[in-house]
């Protein structure tokens, strides 16, 4: 009775979707017609579907390899699809991760780029992963101030430092900092005894940082005007009050 299901409407009605996803059709009609019809060996797989014997096995490699079927027995070496509600979970796992991928690789930092309009009403949550790229990617703004207070030792990193002697050499970089560190000479710094979380400023937008109490980083990016005039403003107050302890202060 099962042999009687129509596994090409099924296969056409997915199969767009699954093409999106690197899935063919012909893996599609291998798994339905195993999951459908029970354990067969890949002779009995070509026959049924039309695909020759020599171009089945890298079929039923991939579809291995993706978890959606398995080797039952040797001699002759039969398959077996593994269930639907499992193919399915690893198939949502899998846009997941790409989706959180694209996301860190490529929405993130591209959003932090194209933020050009500094009158634009914008706010971005930044997730924990993507916080040390964005304020490195802040750094590398076009500015003429590059107003930085930092109370995480874990952002002052040797590559936002190359980029702070960079940006000296051009443009007015302060940091403010809540205990001393090997600064270069170039960098105008000063030591404060505390401060609310991190941050930097530049013409065009700020980045707010916090930690969470269990320690993990999170960030807020905007380009509004009101925002970065505010941050300006409280980080001027931090500045005059600071010790004069930094590098030319």
């Amino acid at each position: 009775m099962g042999q009687d299901l129509p596994i090409d409407d099924i296969i056409g009605r997915i199969s767009k979707l699954a093409s999106g996803l690197g899935i063919s059709r012909n893996e599609l009609k291998v798994y339905f017609l195993l999951l459908i019809n029970g354990k067969m060996t890949a002779r009995e797989i070509s026959d049924r579907i039309g695909i020759s014997y020599t171009k089945i096995y890298p079929v039923l490699s991939r579809l291995e390899g993706r978890g959606w079927i398995k080797r039952v027995g040797k001699k002759p070496a039969m398959f077996a699809a593994n269930s639907l509600v499992d193919v399915w979970s690893t198939v949502k796992k899998n846009i997941l991760e790409s989706v959180e991928k694209i996301e860190k690789e490529v929405i993130t930092p591209l959003s932090l780029l194209l933020s050009t309009q500094p009158s634009l009403y914008n706010i971005m949550l930044i997730p924990p992963d993507s916080v040390q790229m964005s304020f490195q990617q802040t750094l590398k703004e076009q500015s003429s101030i590059y107003y930085l207070a930092i109370s995480f030792d874990e952002l002052l990193t040797e590559e936002v430092i190359k980029l702070l002697e960079a940006n000296a050499y051009k443009s007015d970089v302060k940091l403010i900092l809540i205990k001393p560190r090997e600064i270069p000479p170039i960098i105008n710094f000063k030591i404060t005894e505390s401060m609310f979380g991190s941050g930097i400023i530049t013409n065009r937008s700020i980045m707010l940082i916090v930690k969470s109490s269990e320690n993990i980083l999170y960030g807020l990016y905007s380009t509004h005007v009101y925002f970065i005039e505010i941050g300006k403003v409280y980080f001027n107050y931090l500045w005059e009050r600071s010790g004069k302890q930094g590098n030319n202060a």
